[in-house]
């Protein structure tokens, strides 16, 4: 009898049918802590691999590998250029965990905070013209 008990055992759970435990596809991962002023830019989507962090405008930027996450502080903005000296950017004021959504596929030329929005003039009232 002893020997059957383990062959019975064995055979419900081969018999059992299989849970699938169900992963979602596209996992995205919240974007690490940054200092402000900070853009990191990352060697493998969700924000993993290789990183280099970027504090201050650079007019050139060469990673060894192909960028494809880049991580921004809450609440900064910054260029995003495809070429050299700030030429062809975009603004970014998020982070992205997968930079090919918004169309960096590869390096990106040049990157710096970007300037502050220019105020609006002052209204002053207009006169009427009384006549």
């Amino acid at each position: 009898m002893k020997t059957i008990f383990p062959m019975l055992a064995l055979a419900s759970l081969v018999a059992a049918p299989a849970v699938a435990i169900q992963q979602p596809a596209s996992r995205q991962a919240a974007p690490p802590h940054t200092n402000a002023g900070e853009l990191t830019l990352y060697e493998m989507t969700n924000y993993n691999g290789d990183a280099m962090t970027i504090d201050a405008p650079r007019p050139t930027v060469h990673t060894d590998w192909n960028i494809r996450a880049i991580s921004v502080h809450p609440g900064d903005s910054w260029q995003i250029c495809a070429r050299a000296r700030f030429r062809d950017c975009i603004t970014l004021n998020r982070s992205v965990n997968d930079a090919s959504m918004i169309g960096i596929e590869g390096q990106i030329g040049s990157a710096r905070p970007s300037p502050p929005p220019a105020a609006a003039p002052a209204l002053t009232p207009s006169r009427a013209n009384s006549n």
